[in-house]
Parts: structure tokens; C-alpha cells; sequence
């Protein structure tokens, strides 16, 4: 006898509702985290999340600030993940003998997945990074020195030359770490520097981009078809995201004839990251990775190396000029360092520099670097957090932005207050800045960002004399897409070249 057509339809969507209660009861009363404390949609669906993030499109970190305020230390935000607030918990999270996968929901959406970056396993991840580490060692840095100091007099000449109005210098200093990181990574300068008014297609793509971060995440269906998609299509098919394909074509673009014409990299004026990815010694008999691989690498590189350091530097500048006095003792310090403008000062020499020193920390530690927890998968075995024992399975998570606000540490976290760093009890500060994260998934280009904010800083502050374009504290709000997106007025200053 023949099913009727409504009947089938009846039948599986019955099917699917029993599921979905099922599955909300089975959260609520006999999840393993069933008593941990939370709201009531995020303990009971995934949704509950998407909701803050895309309808109501909150700052996700914000949000997790107010529910520890609400329900304590640990919260769980969604019926597998349980965030932090607690400072000791991070190190409990991210420390060096915690080998724990990344978490996939997170990670599945920058479409990196084969990067040493969006690798969820210890082991891939650890490969690759031994592959790249020794590019971006301490040393390797010094050497290649030359490159930021090229760079940063660049942009403050360009920036000299447009004296007539105020700067963007959110967009100035992306500029300069996008021309750094495509330099350092690629030998092949993108010259955003060069751009009007510095809006260089590749930092306004960029720039653009993040918020889709969040659509992606929340729907992997759209993700998937989105980069399944010809770039022609996909930027049809969704505009608000042509950033992010645009910036794919030029980095596929630039992995094709890397691979065709392998002699190219001979050519390259300092080793780059093709050279060390593309040797079969270094990769020691794993198979060499291929041009996705290779691709997806190139973005996690561009968007780590874009956007964080650039980031930090114009918080720190925006409270460096709001504070006269802080200020004028760093042009003291600095001009000590540097007299003569016709002669840089080496980076290590601005290493040594106290004030200087202070500010970068400070600043390191008042932006809001990667503002997104960064989620690991529990071990099977369980594992202590925060004083408690969790569950083998669990997403777990906390914002650096938490351990960088707690009044446990900082005292008077609110204020930026380089004197912290300045006292007998900063070294053992330095345990809780930890705005490149810790333990063996730790940002790689560490030494590469602390080089560009020495060799920025001294050099804007050396070359310049800057001034405020009216720009105040409240105008440098951002949302949490993982990365920090700064949705209103960016900060604006007045430059006037220095003369001697």
C-alpha cells in the first residue's frame, strides 16, 4: 500500500522533534555538565550562542564577562563548553604539558584547517611548527631587523607628506605590519603603505572580513558552499564576504607559482616560509604539504601578522597621546637612544629601554589581542581547571581579555598604568600577560610582533609629533569575532615631522 506523501513528511518531522526534545532533555538533566551553572538556552542548545552572536550580533566576551559576574568562576555557555574566569585556570588550560586538540566548531571556521594554526591535533600542529619555528626564533628576528626599520621609515614618510590632515592610524599601522608580515613571510611586499590615505585593498579586505568570522562559525553549511565556491561566484553569492575571497585569490595565486616555478624562491633576498615548507630534509620524510596546505598557512600568517600587532599599537598610541606626561617621558627616553635621526638605534638597544618597555606591556595587556576563547577538548581522562575536576570531552576555554581585567592581579586593571611594570613586583607579572597565549600552541610570531611594536613605537615617537584628532576613549569600542573588530570612530592623530 502506498505511503501518502503528507504521511512521510508527518512522520519525519515527528521524528525530528522527539530528537530535538530528546536532546534538550538529555542536556538539561543527564549531560556530564549538567550542574554546572548557566543560562537556560546555553545549557540547553548551541543556538543560544548563535543568537547573541548573530541576531544579536553582542560581543560574545563581553556577554561571558557579565554571566561569570552572575554565576561565578566557571559558566557554561553552551551544553559542551565551559568558560573560565578564574587567572590560575588559564595556565591550567594553556600550558606546555596540556597537549589538547583544538576544539572543531571554532576552528573549522577560518577555512585553515591545514595550517599550524587550524591543525586540531598536538601532533600536526607540533610538526609544522618545528618546521617553521626557527624563521621566527629571537635570533632570526634580530637578523632581519632591517625590514621593520625599512618599513616603519616608509610609513612615517608617507606619513609626513600628508601632514595637511590627521591619520588613520588603525589602517596606517595595519598597513605597515601587513607590508612587514608579506615582506618577512613572503619577500613580496603588498606596498599597502603606499595606498591613499591607507586603505590598501588587502588591509580593507581584511578588515572587512572579520565579522563574517562569526557566520561562518555559527553555519558551516554556508561555510562550506561558500568556499566551494569559484571566487567570481562566492563574492556574487555573498558580498558582505569578498574580503575574505579576494584575499584567498591573492594568496592561491601566490602558492601556484611557488609550486610551478619552484626556482622562484631562489630569488627571495631571505629565507621565507616556502623554503623551509617546501624541503623534504626539514619535513623529514612527512609528505611535503600541498598547495592548499600551503595557502591556508599563508592566510593564518596574514591575519595573526596583520591585524593583533597593528591592533595593539594603536591602543597604545591612543593612550600614550591621552596622557601627556607618559609621553613626553618617552620622547626623553627615546631621543637618549636614538640622538641622531639619521642613525637607527638598534632593536635591542630599544629592549632596554625601561619606559619604553612598560609601554609595550601595558599595552600588550589593555588591548584586547585575541578577545575569543581559544577552546581546547578536555582529555578523555578528565582534567583539573580552576579547582575543579572536568569531564573527558568538554570544550574549555577563557579570554585573555578575563585574565588581563582581574583585579586579583592587576589591582586597578581599568587604568592603563605602565608603573606596574615599573615596580619590584613586575617580573612576576609577566606570568599573566598573556596576550600570545601559552604552552605549546602559543602564537609563533611572538618575536615578530614584539619587534614591530619596539621599532613602530620608538619610531613614531622619535619622527613625529603627534597630537589627537579628537578622538576619546569611548570612540575605540570593538565587538568579539575572535579577533577584535573596532566598529566605531578608529583613532585619528595629527602628525608633524621632527626635524633634528
Amino acid at each position: 500500500m502506498a505511503v501518502s506523501f503528507s504521511l512521510l513528511v508527518g512522520t519525519l518531522f515527528s521524528a525530528w522533534a522527539i530528537l530535538r526534545l530528546y536532546n534538550l532533555f538529555y542536556n538539561l538533566f543527564l549531560h556530564p555538565l549538567r550542574d554546572y551553572p548557566g543560562p537556560l538556552g546555553a545549557r540547553s542548545t548551541t543556538w543560544w550562542k548563535t543568537y547573541i552572536e548573530v541576531v544579536q550580533q553582542e560581543s560574545f566576551v563581553h556577554v561571558v564577562m557579565k554571566l561569570h559576574e552572575q554565576y561565578g568562576s566557571i559558566v557554561r555557555v553552551s551544553p559542551n563548553e565551559l568558560h573560565f574566569s578564574d587567572p590560575s585556570a588559564f595556565h591550567d588550560i594553556y600550558n606546555a604539558g596540556a597537549k589538547w586538540d583544538k576544539e572543531d566548531e571554532l576552528y573549522a571556521s577560518f577555512g585553515e584547517d591545514h595550517s599550524s594554526f587550524g591543525f586540531r591535533t598536538y601532533e600536526e600542529a607540533k610538526q609544522r611548527k618545528e618546521i617553521m619555528q626557527p624563521l621566527f626564533s629571537s635570533r632570526a628576528i634580530i637578523n632581519l631587523q632591517s625590514l621593520a626599520w625599512e618599513k616603519i621609515d616608509r610609513l612615517v614618510s608617507t606619513m609626513s607628506a600628508r601632514k595637511e590632515k590627521s591619520i588613520d592610524m588603525l589602517f596606517a599601522l595595519r598597513c605597515f605590519t601587513i607590508d612587514m608580515v608579506t615582506t618577512f613571510c613572503f619577500a613580496r611586499s603588498v606596498d599597502a603603505i603606499d595606498a591613499p590615505d591607507f586603505k590598501a585593498p588587502i588591509v580593507e579586505a581584511m578588515h572587512t572580513s572579520n565579522p563574517t568570522f562569526v557566520l561562518l562559525k555559527h553555519f558551516p553549511l554556508f561555510r562550506k558552499t561558500l568556499f566551494s565556491l569559484p571566487p567570481w561566484l562566492a563574492i556574487k553569492a555573498s558580498p558582505e564576504t569578498a574580503g575574505l575571497t579576494n584575499l584567498q585569490v591573492i594568496l592561491a595565486e601566490q602558492v601556484h607559482e611557488v609550486v610551478t616555478n619552484p626556482e622562484s624562491l631562489n630569488k627571495a633576498p631571505h629565507p621565507i616560509i616556502y623554503h623551509r615548507l617546501l624541503d623534504k630534509e626539514v619535513n623529514k620524510g612527512q609528505p611535503i604539504p600541498d598547495a592548499t596546505s600551503l595557502r591556508e598557512e599563508a592566510a593564518a600568517l596574514m591575519f595573526g601578522g596583520g591585524d593583533s600587532a597593528a591592533n595593539t599599537l594603536t591602543v597604545g598610541l591612543f593612550q600614550i597621546l591621552d596622557q601627556p606626561k607618559l609621553y613626553d617621558r618617552l620622547k626623553d627616553e627615546v631621543y637618549q637612544a636614538w640622538p641622531n635621526l639619521d642613525t637607527h638605534p638598534t632593536y635591542e638597544t630599544l629592549q632596554k629601554l625601561p619606559v619604553l618597555t612598560a609601554t609595550i606591556k601595558e599595552s600588550l595587556r589593555y588591548a584586547p589581542g585575541v578577545p575569543s576563547s581559544l577552546l581546547r577538548i578536555v582529555p578523555p581522562v578528565g582534567a583539573s581547571i580552576g579547582g575543579k575536576h572536568i569531564p573527558g570531552g568538554t570544550a574549555v576555554g577563557m579570554s585573555t581579555v578575563l585574565v588581563h581585567r582581574s583585579s586579583e592581579v592587576w589591582g586597578n586593571p581599568e587604568v592603563f598604568d605602565i608603573e606596574r611594570w615599573m615596580g619590584p613586583d613586575a617580573a612576576g607579572l609577566d606570568k599573566w600577560l598573556v596576550s600570545f597565549s601559552k604552552g605549546p600552541r602559543s602564537c609563533l610570531g611572538v618575536n615578530l610582533a614584539y619587534c614591530e611594536m619596539y621599532v613602530a613605537l620608538a619610531t613614531l615617537i622619535r619622527r613625529l609629533d603627534m597630537k589627537l584628532d579628537g578622538t576619546k576613549a569611548e570612540d575605540l569600542v570593538w565587538r568579539d569575532v575572535f579577533l577584535p573588530f573596532f566598529y566605531g570612530k578608529r583613532l585619528r592623530v595629527w602628525c608633524e615631522p621632527v626635524k633634528s
